[in-house]
């Protein structure tokens, strides 16, 4: 999974919508499709709008799939779907985190991505109809979107431009895969480790007074997961970052103090 967030002003203010939007007001996940209330179609519009999925969609295409939304509220832990599963819609986290994960041949798991409010995902079974490729679960209470296979291709089969802009998507889905694969073959842990922590500070980063602070909350457990390595390895690491003035840990956040030398780190990664 790719993708998504930046800690801007527009999302707080969707934050602060959908704080003051009691769940009475809004679609249930068994609710009929079509019928989202304003508040939860301007809701889904605004984070949509500023997915990778959907950005820069014309805007009555980007109203028709808003109005298809309902809501789906989830328990920390709570699985949302197995890889192999049937597909039944698109999701966009609301609140919280949902966790996208697979496991190996010999049953060890590997998170691909932690998803923040703002992630659209599920899109690949979405449009191909065959099962999930990944398992999803919630990290702490969480909120989700829900647009019903039958709702999106009702308007994908009839709205060429929405068509276009899918295909334009999963080029680019291709080549960050392609980025992945050449990750686990050719950098080192450390190099993985950087170009990760850079990843995390372009989607998640915001201002802090040492630096970049990267406002998701991830456990060097999860890093773990991300990398395929051990927490331990992930500490190793990242204290050897610490030591070189490179990033700082503070409140359960990761700061990076000097993002021109992790940048220089990883370019000496790949020359080796």
């Amino acid at each position: 999974m790719q993708p998504v967030f930046h800690a801007t002003l527009a999302q707080q203010r969707i934050d602060s919508m959908i704080e003051t939007t009691p769940f009475s007001k809004v679609n249930s996940v068994n609710s009929v499709t079509g019928t989202a209330t304003p508040q939860l179609a301007k809701i889904a519009s605004r984070i949509l709008a500023g997915s990778f999925l959907f950005e820069d969609l014309d805007p009555e295409l980007l109203a028709q799939l808003s109005n298809q939304a309902s809501v789906r509220r989830m328990d920390d832990g709570e699985l949302l779907f197995e890889k192999g599963s049937p597909a039944d819609g698109l999701y966009a986290v609301e609140a919280g985190k949902i966790r996208i994960s697979t496991v190996s041949d010999t049953g060890k798991e590997i998170v691909l991505n932690v998803l923040a409010p703002g992630a659209v995902f599920g899109e690949i079974a979405l449009l191909d109809g065959e099962p999930r490729t990944a398992t999803a679960r919630a990290v702490g209470p969480t909120r989700l979107l829900f647009i019903s296979r039958d709702d999106f291709f009702e308007i994908f089969d009839r709205e060429a431009p929405l068509r276009r802009h899918i295909t334009a998507l999963l080029c680019r889905r291709l080549r960050w895969v392609s980025d992945l694969l050449e990750d686990a073959n050719f950098l080192d842990l450390t190099g993985r480790l950087v170009k990760r922590l850079l990843w995390l500070a372009e989607r998640h980063g915001g201002p802090d007074p040492e630096g970049i602070r990267i406002a998701l909350p991830l456990s060097q457990q999860e890093l773990g997961l991300m990398l395929g390595v051990t927490r331990e390895a992930v500490n190793k690491k990242l204290r050897d970052l610490e030591k070189r003035d490179l990033i700082t840990r503070r409140d359960g956040r990761l700061v990076i103090r000097d993002r021109d030398g992790l940048k220089n780190l990883l370019a000496d990664a790949i020359k080796s």
